[in-house]
């Protein structure tokens, strides 16, 4: 009979895995409260209306920046690993988890400003609605 080979992994790449699935699961909730907050806000609210504050649309650019030079910068490592220039520092220090997590962050944050954004009209939205009412009552 053979035995069962125990899979031995580092404290690095357990947290790497870890923190993976949950940066993945915190993508799909946010990514599905925009949906929903989308599909509840009116059909006049369009993305024109959401980037009118210029500082949230720097934030915005900003964290797609990171993330897209995150993502990139792990390519061409993973390459580099590939061809084996430099492979074995880049996998001693984990330069190509780095930039994944990097990735992660990044993208969790605009992914998270997009909502909060989204948020902040619906509620302002709401608001007005509920100025009129008491207006045309009042």
């Amino acid at each position: 009979m053979e035995e069962l080979e125990i899979l031995k992994i580092g404290f690095v790449e357990a947290f790497l895995v870890i923190f993976t699935a949950i940066a993945a699961f915190m993508l799909i909730i946010l990514i599905g409260q925009i949906l929903f907050m989308i599909h509840k806000a009116d059909k006049d609210l369009s993305n024109t209306d959401l980037f009118l504050d210029k500082a949230v649309l720097e934030r915005t650019w900003i964290y797609i920046s990171v993330a897209g030079a995150g993502f990139a910068l792990n390519i061409l490592i993973k390459f580099m690993i590939w061809l084996s220039i430099a492979g074995d520092l880049l996998k001693t220090y984990y330069f190509a988890e780095i930039t994944q997590v990097v990735f992660l962050i990044a993208f969790i944050m605009a992914v998270y400003n997009k909502m909060q954004i989204i948020k902040s009209q619906i509620y302002a939205e709401e608001g007005t609605k509920i100025w009129r009412r008491l207006i045309k009552n009042g």
